[in-house]
């Protein structure tokens, strides 16, 4: 069972607490808080007190369980813009400049790992499995891919040897005076 948390018109810019909600989404709790907790940009702070919030919210909703055996992750983190605050800075030659004092709006998820009924990891991808013949085409495209490569592209360990051009001249020119001689 999930449990919300919502932190409303913080006031900083929504891409720098992006920056944060990028860090944690999907990350077991404790790997959170402990990222939260050391992290040193200041909306770190309002972000751990979210997700301790969130914690607690899980914790009331499920009252015969315990945070550490539920395995608890962060299902979703959302940071969206919140209202902007407009404001006239002086400017030169009777100007004014325009500055927008942003806020945001975060909204955190946390949910169990494990579901109740199976006891299986729900985050973890269902496995599909490929047909013999699928697994075959798959592995002759990979060689024939790996054969071009290796005809395009040349080996380190053996590098090309290139003729000299001095020696081909040279062999050039003493097998047309051979032809010439052969031909008097």
């Amino acid at each position: 069972m999930e449990a919300v948390a919502k932190l409303n018109n913080y006031p900083t810019s929504p891409r720098k607490m992006r920056l944060l909600a990028d860090l944690i989404r999907g990350l077991e709790v404790e790997k959170a808080l402990g990222i939260l907790q050391f992290n040193p940009k200041h909306p770190a702070v309002p972000m751990y007190k979210l997700l301790k919030s969130a914690i607690n919210n899980w914790e009331q909703k499920n009252a015969d369980e315990k945070v550490e055996d539920a395995g608890l992750i962060v299902k979703t983190i959302m940071v969206d813009c919140g209202r902007v605050i407009k404001r006239m800075r002086p400017a030169p030659q009777g100007r004014g400049y325009r500055i927008r004092k942003r806020s945001n709006h975060v909204t955190l998820i946390v949910d169990s790992r494990f579901d109740k009924n199976d006891g299986n990891a729900t985050t973890k991808a269902k496995k599909v499995e490929a047909s013999p013949v699928e697994e075959r085409v798959v592995t002759e495209k990979a060689k024939k891919t790996a054969i071009k490569k290796a005809e395009t592209k040349p080996s380190a360990k053996a590098p090309k040897a290139k003729a000299k051009p001095e020696v081909a001249k040279t062999e050039k020119k003493k097998t047309e005076k051979a032809e010439k001689k052969s031909k008097k």
